[in-house]
């Protein structure tokens, strides 16, 4: 059979079908699979023979298309003030400060900024899941970890801007790359233009017809029209397909067209982080070796260091500071672009390109390993360092309550928890550790204690000896043990209400005789089978009977 692009294409889907299905049965993020199988699909059949690298490029402009399509401004709006400058002051200290510890490693400037940029920058698709796994999503260093992913991932769009700038070497930037960025900058303005006035209308003409070929057509045109006008405009079409999803994120369509080019999102992540990992050399990784595990070490300690040093600076607690610190430690999916992308582009070797993917393969393989820790990393700082717990108690309310409720945890259930209770005239505190939250109780008369209610002498400020019950609302399981302890033997007679996220948790929650365990995606069961047996007709009776039915087998988990 002779070498050509069908037989490329054929090995590649291939590899990703195998990288992925071995990820999936290791519980490992897909990406490192993808990546691994074309690096040992790379090292079989050699990537020059099949033009792949037209597919990666083909690969990185609708990847960046599906990636833009999932941003809006809208939902900017209320994290830019907190975190804004905190994620691009990491990005700047954590790339200065790798760019010249690279250079001790020999590694030539263009190849050190490259390099230092893409490890800047952390993994949106890996932090989220560990989120969600761990039902840590709606915390407060669960949304700060996100919109700070956000916001790195925001930044794509001037490194895309610099890359190509770097082509003719650092003597040649200046008068160049002032042009450029000028190019760039009235890309994006007639882009933003188009996306307010023209794209929506295009987009809704294509949408009332109901044809959602012509709606994946549309789409698809508009990413690959945006990426040519982009080589135009001198710069990445990567960004200028970045740019296509991003307008049209911003039309009243946007929903449908997400969902009629996710399942192109979720076929070139494949595809391109396949053909990413083809461009690896095994032997240049095996020579190696020792050089790119002492270089992902030094990346997961110097990004740990100084995003604690930017929390501590913005005055979060010390939970959220080592929290953060250490779900950001990785290297991102948008490093790997960004290198597969300068590679391209010649502005890196291959063999360079490859002990970059391998760094940030093994800061991805660590990473899960390293925040199944944290929480054992922040009782041991905060016993030995008091900047981990002094930022912790800070009471802003008198507190003379008795026989009262206490909310640990003031989100989406606290919230309505606490409405009902004040409804009522049943009294009650607030414990939670985002600032904000309880500047906002406090400002609608919600007595408040800001900190976090892990700590003993939190509880402690709450009245909890005093307490008729207490209500955990916080999702993360081994807070909730630690908080669970505590108020058993401060306040043996209070009635402890918890509420729980995963099944495994359930059970060993109660084990710790909870009074009561509320899961939400349980209950929100319930509700739909209760709704869906009134509506066929079924009696009140036999409808209350199989949601006790289902109650019993639920606690016999």
């Amino acid at each position: 059979m002779e070498n050509s692009f069908t037989l490329g294409l054929f090995l590649v889907t291939v590899f990703a079908l195998l990288g992925g299905y071995v990820a999936k049965k290791l519980k490992a993020p897909a990406i490192v699979g993808y990546i691994l199988a074309g690096v040992v699909a790379g090292a079989i059949f050699p990537i020059e023979n099949y033009g792949l690298e037209k597919l990666a490029e083909l690969g990185s402009i609708l990847l960046l298309f599906s990636i833009g399509l999932e941003f809006s401004i809208n939902k900017f709006k209320g994290l830019l003030k907190r975190i804004f400058a905190a994620s691009i002051l990491q990005m700047v200290i954590v790339t200065i400060v790798l760019y010249f510890l690279l250079k001790l490693f020999g590694v030539d400037n263009i190849s050190s900024l490259v390099l230092s940029i893409g490890f800047s920058m952390s993994s949106t698709a890996v932090i989220i899941k560990m989120l969600f796994d761990r039902g840590e999503s709606d915390s407060v260093h669960g949304k700060l970890m996100v919109g700070w992913l956000l916001i790195q991932d925001l930044s794509v769009i001037p490194v895309m801007i610099l890359l190509p700038l770097l082509i003719g070497g650092e003597e040649a930037i200046l008068l160049p790359g002032i042009l450029a960025f000028a190019k760039s900058v009235l890309l994006i303005f007639v882009a933003v233009i188009l996306g307010k006035n023209v794209v929506p209308f295009i987009i809704h003409k294509i949408a009332v017809l109901n044809s959602r070929e012509l709606l994946l057509l549309t789409s698809v045109s508009l990413a690959v029209g945006t990426a040519m006008l982009a080589t135009f405009f001198g710069i990445s079409p990567a960004l200028g397909a970045f740019i296509a999803g991003f307008v049209i994120s911003e039309s009243q369509e946007n929903h449908a067209v997400f969902a009629e080019t996710r399942p192109l999102k979720n076929l070139f992540v494949a595809l391109f982080f396949v053909t990413l990992g083809f461009f690896v050399t095994p032997q240049v990784v095996f020579e190696n070796l020792g050089m790119i595990i002492a270089i992902s070490i030094l990346i997961i300690l110097v990004k740990f260091v100084v995003i604690l040093f930017i929390n501590y600076i913005f005055k979060f607690n010390g939970k959220t500071m080592i929290l953060t610190a250490l779900g950001l430690s990785q290297v991102g999916e948008f490093a790997f672009i960004i290198f597969g992308s300068s590679a391209l582009l010649n502005l890196i070797s291959k063999e360079t390109s490859s002990m970059g993917v391998a760094v940030g393969l093994v800061t991805l393989l660590l990473s899960p390993l390293i925040y199944a820790n944290a929480f054992k990393l922040w009782r041991f700082l905060k016993n030995r360092f008091k900047v981990f717990s002094s930022l912790e108690r800070n009471s802003n309310t008198e507190n003379d309550l008795k026989d009262h409720i206490i909310i640990l945890g003031f989100g989406r259930v606290g919230g309505w928890v606490g409405k009902a209770l004040s409804d009522n005239g049943i009294g009650f505190i607030v414990v939670d550790y985002d600032q904000e939250t309880v500047a906002s109780c406090l400002q609608k008369g919600i007595k408040a204690i800001y900190g976090d209610p892990v700590e003993k002498e939190v509880l402690e400020m709450a009245n909890v000896a005093s307490a008729k019950a207490v209500i955990i609302a916080i999702p993360d399981r081994i807070s909730q043990e630690s908080i669970i302890t505590h108020v058993q033997n401060l306040a043996p007679n209070a009635k402890i209400i918890s509420r729980v996220h995963l099944d495994e948790d359930w059970e060993k929650l109660k084990l710790l005789r909870v009074d009561k365990l509320v899961q939400p995606e349980f209950e929100a069961a319930t509700s739909i089978i209760k709704n869906i047996l009134s509506s066929m007709g079924k009696s009140k009776e036999e409808v209350n009977k199989n949601i006790k039915s289902v109650r019993l087998s639920h606690a016999k988990i």
